[in-house]
């Protein structure tokens, strides 16, 4: 395993992810991949992002009112990571990958049709989104494409769009943690936990320089960075599916 690679990978993830609140864990997952088996990926992530997810939550200040308006996607994602985590211990998590690729290509070849989109404000429509996000990101690690695809069309404050999104992921890394804790603790036994804890330092302290690039950002800008973003996952996703599927 390559250290300096993956130092810069995970260098490169956490400052994305605390400028637009999105990808460290599918990034993070996609570069351990490069190295180990997927589902080992995916665990070994784990931890690292947990932390990350935590800091994104808390750095903000008060969540009262991100909890209130939230509370329905936060907890259906909470509930589909469960079912996702199971899923990785019984299905090939690459045929999730691939469907998620395209739901994000048809999202961004329609939003830079349209200016202005939006989902109706229901209940119902919170829960798909959050239930679906949960079980693709308690499988793949990558439940952000899903849940800014919703929250995008539910706020233009880019603040909150972020401390939303990373509630959902944490709710998300607990449900994974609970489902998986025996493989997790087995591989944190193991010759990776040196590695796990160098680039989880790593990452929080270039999340923190990412966060405060944030507030440099226009709103407008804000959501077309994440749009690439959002791409640019679709393509790792996409290319990362394939190569399970052709190794299969």
């Amino acid at each position: 395993m390559n250290i300096i690679i993956l130092s810069l990978l995970f260098i490169t993830a956490a400052l994305l992810h605390g400028i637009s609140g999105i990808g460290f864990p599918i990034a993070s997952t996609a570069a351990l991949s490069l190295f180990m088996p997927f589902k080992e990926a995916v665990i070994l992530a784990l931890w690292p992002t947990l932390l990350v997810n935590v800091w994104s939550v808390v750095s903000g200040g008060k969540i009262g009112f991100i909890l209130r308006k939230y509370s329905l996607l936060a907890l259906f994602s909470l509930l589909g990571s469960f079912i996702g985590a199971k899923l990785l211990l019984l299905v090939n998590p690459a045929y999730l990958q691939l469907l998620m690729s395209g739901v994000i290509a048809f999202y961004i070849i329609n939003s830079l049709r349209r200016r202005n989109q939006s989902l109706p404000d229901n209940a119902v429509v919170l829960a798909l989104f959050g239930m679906i996000a949960g079980i693709i990101g308690g499988a793949t690690n990558a439940m952000s494409p899903i849940l800014i695809m919703c929250l995008l069309s539910m706020s233009q404050n880019h603040h909150e769009i972020a401390r939303a999104a990373n509630l959902c992921f944490l709710l998300g890394k607990i449900s994974q943690l609970v489902v998986l804790h025996q493989e997790v603790f087995k591989l944190f036994s193991s010759e990776y936990l040196w590695v796990i804890l160098i680039l989880t330092v790593l990452s929080l302290l270039f999340l923190i320089i990412g966060t405060r690039l944030r507030t440099q950002i226009s709103p407008l800008y804000f959501r077309r960075f994440v749009l690439v973003i959002l791409g640019v996952l679709a393509v790792i996703s996409a290319i990362q599916s394939i190569r399970v599927l052709v190794l299969l």
